[in-house]
């Protein structure tokens, strides 16, 4: 896009063949806050889209073990709380 709508306030300038918006310099850091924060986002999806399809894999070739809470809570020595 070369050109902003009529009613965006900021400016278009023109460094040879590129367009750019000049922005205030506390909107330009909100903007790359805002990328990082979706960058962090992004790998987290993936890092958990990973951890599925592995945990998945296992599922699937019955290598997936589990342990009951009883049994969890003694090996961490917190027994189970007392019914009221």
């Amino acid at each position: 896009m070369s050109e902003l709508p009529a009613n965006d306030p900021h400016e278009v300038i023109h460094l040879g063949e590129q367009a750019a918006v000049v922005v205030p310099l506390g909107e330009y850091r909100y903007m790359r806050e805002e990328a990082a924060r979706a960058q962090l986002i992004e790998q987290a999806d993936a890092e958990e889209a990973s951890a599925l399809a592995e945990y998945r894999a296992h599922q699937e070739a019955g290598t997936v073990a589990t342990v009951p809470q009883s049994e969890v809570r003694r090996r961490l020595g917190r027994p189970l709380p007392h019914p009221v």
